[in-house]
C-alpha cells in the first residue's frame, strides 16, 4: 500500500459513512504514522496508518483514534461504521480495534513491536507501541 491508496480508501470510507475528510497529516518526525481526519457530527476520528517490517515482509497496520492526534495524546476509539467499511476496503491488512490497541503489550508475539524500543520507551499499551512518536 502507498500513500495514494491509503488516501483513496479514506475518502471512500468517509463517503460511505457520511463523514467528510478534514485533512491528511503525513508522517511527521518523530512520529511513525500517517493519519486521515474524518469529521462526523459527534466527533472527528483519525484513521492511523503505519507500516512495519520483519523477516516475513512488510505489514500494513491501521487503527482509529480521536482527532487531533499528537505526541503523547492518542485516544483510541471504535467508530463502528468506519471500522466496518475500512475492514471491507482494506482486506488483507490489519485493522485494530480500540480494545486491541489499549491492551498490554506481549513482546514475545507479533505485531511487530521492537523489543528494544518498547523496553526503553515503556509504552502503556499496544497502540502506543504501534503508533508512536519515538525519536
Amino acid at each position: 500500500m502507498d500513500q495514494k491508496e491509503f488516501r483513496k480508501a479514506c475518502y471512500e470510507a468517509a463517503r460511505r459513512t457520511r463523514g467528510q475528510i478534514a485533512r491528511f497529516l503525513p508522517y511527521q518526525q518523530p512520529g511513525n504514522f500517517e493519519q486521515a481526519e474524518i469529521v462526523y457530527p459527534h466527533r472527528t476520528a483519525a484513521v492511523l496508518w503505519t507500516q512495519d517490517w520483519d523477516e516475513g515482509g512488510r505489514h500494513e497496520i491501521f487503527g482509529i483514534a480521536e482527532a487531533p492526534v499528537g505526541f503523547g495524546s492518542i485516544t483510541f476509539v471504535d467508530e463502528p461504521g468506519l471500522l466496518a467499511v475500512l475492514g471491507e476496503l482494506l482486506r488483507g491488512h490489519r485493522l485494530y480495534t480500540r480494545a486491541e490497541l489499549e491492551a498490554p503489550i506481549d513482546l514475545t508475539a507479533p505485531p511487530w513491536v521492537d523489543y528494544r524500543e518498547a523496553r526503553f520507551w515503556r509504552p502503556d499499551n499496544l497502540g502506543e507501541a504501534l503508533f508512536n512518536c519515538w525519536d
